[in-house]
This record gives structure tokens, sequence and C-alpha cells, in this order.
């Protein structure tokens, strides 16, 4: 029986264990015999499925404010955090004895958390330890200096056997500058699809005032992915709708971080036609349900517009890093979104910009093979055999 770790420090959003989850499922389901674990820190980890035979081990929570980290827990400092988790991750892999530990996004983990427990695995030799990395880290020049400081380069040469870029030639060549990537075998694997579990057929759960008003008025979903930092955004649509409401029907997905005081402001003001969830299962399928996906522009969330072959109007963040600038500006190019800096973001330009976006054809769906070309680089590095059903993702 094969066993695989999945490491996610998780400390902003739903992007990082998600992205674990959909690579775990795949994973799953084409290497015949697994048995598997998430390490995360994210508190939101019970709003989604494991895979069959796989299991979660939580890590105390840390959330990213800016460039700096503090615990969710305010009665607890960041160093004995910090010493917790790392406890809790040695202690997990050294009792799980993984034949293969992916590692998300960050080499070195969380403040060079994982690394220990990396070292005394690689001292067994059949261990294999890979970094699965999203299309876009930051700019090239803030997270060169973040891998420097952590001690990257001697991750990347010493223990890591691969790198799975989960994005396209261009994510690929911007990665071969970073430290220590000339000294491991890096695999351009393609975008993340949707997860197995998903059915995009029709949005979950459509209400009676969707279907009426179907006919008669677009509908617009509003993802705040989430939600730590979609107040702006979610506020500000919330005035625009103060003017608009009767044009539009409207689907808001705040995220589970998002402000209980804010989101008790806006169901108090709630006058206009909409529909408020605080999480959604199965958010594809509700994207596929939409005239327009109003957004930011994290990672899983390109994936799946792409994949539902939305219209979509994109607010990245810009702040602390600018990765998501860069993402959206790369749909844009692409013909596949519009764009609104969060500097321009006004009830007057944001209903402006939704026009536009309306007034344009949707785009054709795109087919992501990232989980299965991982799944098949897995089944290698464990020289273990495929099941005959590839994944299809």
């Amino acid at each position: 029986m094969s066993r695989i770790a999945f490491y996610s420090h998780d400390t902003f959003g739903l992007g990082h264990l998600r992205r674990c989850l959909k690579l775990a499922r795949a994973i799953r389901s084409s290497v015949l015999v697994t048995e598997g674990l998430i390490l995360t820190g994210s508190p939101w980890a019970n709003l989604f499925s494991l895979p069959p035979e796989f299991e979660l081990v939580r890590l105390p929570s840390v959330v990213k404010h800016g460039p700096t980290y503090v615990p969710r827990d305010k009665h607890c400092g960041l160093d004995s955090l910090m010493a917790a988790r790392g406890r809790r991750i040695a202690r997990t892999l050294d009792s799980f004895r993984p034949d293969l530990l992916v590692v998300d996004n960050v080499p070195c983990g969380l403040l060079g958390e994982v690394l220990p427990a990396m070292r005394e695995l690689k001292l067994r030799p059949d261990i294999r330890c890979v970094l699965a990395l999203r299309d876009v880290l930051d700019r090239p020049g803030a997270i060169h200096a973040e891998w420097t400081a952590a001690g990257a380069e001697e991750a990347l040469a010493t223990i890591y056997d691969e790198v799975w870029v989960f994005g396209d030639g261009e994510a690929m060549h911007a990665m071969t500058s970073l430290p220590g990537m000339s000294a491991v075998p890096r695999v351009q694997c393609g975008r993340i699809g949707l997860d197995l579990s998903d059915a995009v057929v029709t949005a979950d759960e459509p209400s009676l005032d969707r279907r009426i008003t179907a006919k008669s008025q677009p509908t617009i979903l509003v993802s705040g992915g989430g939600g730590g930092d979609a107040d702006a955004l979610v506020r500000i649509y919330v005035d625009m709708l103060r003017s608009v409401g009767p044009l539009v029907w409207s689907r808001i997905v705040l995220g589970p971080d998002f402000p209980d005081a804010v989101l008790n402001e806006i169901r108090l003001n709630n006058g206009f036609t909409s529909r408020i969830d605080t999480f959604v299962p199965n958010l594809p399928a509700a994207m596929k349900d939409a005239d327009l996906v109003v957004a930011m522009a994290g990672y899983n969330t390109i994936c799946e517009i792409e994949a539902v072959g939305s219209r979509a109007l994109l607010v990245p963040r810009v702040w602390p890093r600018q990765e998501q600038l860069i993402r959206a500006h790369a749909q844009r190019r692409a013909g596949r979104a519009h764009v609104l800096h969060p500097e321009d973001l006004q009830p007057e330009s944001l209903w402006t910009a939704i026009e536009s976006a309306l007034a344009q054809p949707r785009p054709e769906p795109l087919e992501h093979r990232g989980g299965a070309v991982a799944a098949r680089r897995a089944a290698l590095l464990l020289n273990r055999e495929m099941s005959k059903k590839e994944v299809r993702i």
C-alpha cells in the first residue's frame, strides 16, 4: 500500500487546502492502493470531504496579516505556537512514514516549520518528496528574497525529488530563476481543474427567486474566496445594487472568513434581489449557472471559472502579494476576463465593468489536466501501477 502525505500551511483563505484536496483525490483515484493524510493549518477543513482512506491532521491555526503572521488564538504567542506545529508535523510524519510527501507552495513550510521533519524523512532511501507550486507565486524578486531567507535552495537541492508546476509554459519559465530550481527536475502539469467530487450541472438548490427572474435578469455570482479580505468588494457591490438592484439577480458567496460585523450589516440592508451564502460546497456549479462571476483572482477561482466557461470580472488582491494581479492581467490578455483594479473600485465603476463583461460572449470551457498529470507522476515516483480508468479533471 502506498502512503501519501500532503502538507498545506494554510494561513489565509481556502486555496491551499482545496488544491491539496483536488490533488489527493486525483492521485487516490489513479494509484491502485493509497492511504493518505493531509496536514493543514486551515480552521475550515471540516467544510470539505476527504478522499477515501485519507485522514486530516490539524495544525494550530496561524493567520497572515499583511506580510506578518499571528496566531488565531490570541492567548498564544507565535513562537510557542510554531514550536507546537513543528512538533506535531514531526510526530505525524514519523508515525505515518509516507512513501510520498507533497508540500504545497512553500518549500520549507511556514517559517521553515516542515524542513526539520523532511530532513529526517530523507534519511530513509525510499521516501520521495515533491514541491507543488501554483502558476504564479508573486513578483519574482519578492519570492527570490523570501526563498533565499528560508533556505529553499538547500531544500530543493538535497530533499526534493521533483517540482510540480500547476500552470503553463510561461509559469514554468518564471520558476526557473528561483533559488535551487536548477537542482531538481521540474514538471509542467498544467492547471488543476474541477474537483472530482464536483458535479457541474446546475447550481445547488436554486431559489424560487432565481427561477422566476432567470429570463428577465442577468444572474451575477459574487465570490469572496475565503472571505478574509473580501469586505471591500462585497460592500461596494451591495452599494451598487441599491441603485441597479432590479436590473440583476445576485448570489453573493462571502467565504467562511468574512467579517461577522460586515455580514450582519449587509443582511440588515439587503433590500434587493439576491441570495447571500457564507459558503457553497460546489461553487463551480453556481459559476456555471451565472451569467457573470465577479470575484478576486485566486488560483482555484480562475481554474474553475475557466473550466465551466464563465464570463468573469476580476477584482484582484494586490497586497501583500501581487500574485492575483499578475494572474488577472493574464486572464485579460487572453480575452477571458475583465479586470477592475481595487483602487478603482466604486459602485459606478463596478456597474460599468459589469455591463461591459455581460456584453461579451461566454468563453469556451477549458479542460485542465493538472490533477491527472500529477497522478501519473505520483505513480512513477511510487513505482506503482495506475488504474485502467484515467483520471479526467
